[in-house]
């Protein structure tokens, strides 16, 4: 059996590291017309998951996966009915457009990456715990560095309005919220005094992370940015119990950033005070009631849902649309209740691997990824990324799976 799920050599794991670099220099969180890039970035990420590892997860092959102990065999079969289901419905209960059931199906694997990445990432050679974290920094400062390119601007310029990107919505994508937090900490976190290189690393990553916050800024994304500084204020509060001096650092880094920068901060403060009385939630609790109106036509929608690929009449954009502003919903409209119940225990199966495993050394780490899946799941479609998939991975390789442990002892 374990045939089945081998293959994969080390070159596989540099075309991954390829796929997502590519999907940051290339392509866009949402591409509107995927084409060539997007092709050869799937291509890129089957040949490193491979193509039997593939068929096993999506085909129902428990038994054979469960080798891995990567997850609980009922959390398995729950995306399996979840997948196939939605699609049956989908295709050929509702009849639903070709590409918009594709649009669905994506974010669905991509919520669910872990399932695909894991088995791939055991078999390889590398540290994919010390690699991944680096490859989304990277991603989101590409992702930062494009959007000023495309406004037009530099960092210099933020506050001073809003602005667009051409409606590619690069700053959306989680790596740049990861990267805007995950670097100014590491900043903080790694630096040594005595040694030059620490500092001379601190002072790079301090920097890439300013450019990728700058970019939320410039778009005024108030949930990024209020959970930036709250992740800040989080790491302050409890690195000030373990080093005075990286405490002493952290101010001085505060105190100046402000000093410098003082003038795109208070503008930006009021874009986002404005903004905030403009749209306030942004249309989101109406948009529950429609997804809540849609589901109850009938019981079958109720309990299954509409299927990957569904449109529903939202009242945001007074049209009707495939997608919703929050995985939680986003859930509960392709699959009924179903679906979303195997969605909550896949959340509630994370969220007892970070309290059961949450430790100082790995603030830094928890901090950067609990604010982009935060924000997928309650604020914004950023779900729908390949990096949202990315980021739900690196936390499974993270915090050490208790399931396992068990099976193993």
């Amino acid at each position: 059996m374990e045939t089945v799920l081998a293959g994969g050599k080390a070159w596989t794991s540099y075309a991954f590291i390829c796929g997502l670099l590519i999907y940051a220099v290339y392509s866009a969180p949402f591409p509107a017309q995927p084409g060539l890039i997007e092709g050869i970035i799937a291509a890129l990420l089957i040949v490193f998951v491979s193509v039997p590892t593939g068929i096993v997860v999506m085909s129902g092959g428990f038994t054979i996966y469960q080798k891995y102990n990567l997850f609980p065999v009922a959390l398995h079969i729950g995306f399996f009915t979840m997948l196939w289901l939605g699609l049956f419905n989908g295709a050929v209960v509702y009849s639903w457009n070709v590409v918009d059931i594709i649009r669905d199906l994506i974010p669905c694997v991509y919520i669910f990456a872990p399932f695909l990445l894991l088995p791939a990432m055991k078999r390889s050679k590398l540290d994919w715990f010390k690699i991944l974290p680096w490859i989304l920094s990277i991603n989101g400062v590409v992702f930062a560095v494009r959007f000023y390119l495309e406004a037009g601007i530099s960092p210099l310029d933020v506050g001073k309005m809003y602005y667009s990107d051409n409606l590619l919505y690069l700053p959306y994508d989680p790596s740049v919220s990861f990267a805007s937090i995950f670097l100014p900490i590491m900043a903080v976190h790694t630096w040594k005094g005595t040694n030059l290189f620490r500092w001379s690393g601190s002072l790079l990553m301090l920097v890439a992370g300013l450019v990728s916050l700058g970019s939320l800024m410039a778009v005024a994304q108030r949930a990024p940015l209020g959970l930036a500084v709250l992740s800040y204020f989080i790491y302050f509060l409890i690195g000030s119990r373990k080093s005075f001096k990286k405490i002493i650092l952290l101010l001085i880094i505060l105190i100046s950033v402000f000093i410098l920068v003082q003038d795109q901060l208070a503008s930006t403060f009021d874009l986002l005070m404005t903004k905030q009385e403009d749209y306030g939630m942004n249309g989101k609790n109406n948009e529950m009631i429609a997804v809540l109106h849609e589901t109850s036509r009938s019981i079958y929608s109720l309990f299954f849902g509409i299927g990957w690929g569904g449109l529903f009449y939202d009242p945001t954009y007074n049209a009707e649309v495939s997608f919703t502003h929050s995985a939680i919903t986003f859930f509960l409209l392709k699959g009924g209740i179903i679906g979303l119940l195997v969605f909550l225990y896949y959340l509630s199966w994370i969220s007892r691997r970070i309290l059961l495993n949450m430790t100082v050394s790995k603030l830094p780490y928890s901090l950067s990824v609990i604010v982009p899946l935060t924000i997928g799941l309650i604020f914004q479609p950023t779900f729908k990324t390949l990096s949202y998939g990315m980021v739900l991975t690196f936390l499974c390789l993270l915090f050490p799976n208790s399931h396992t442990r068990r099976q193993e002892s």
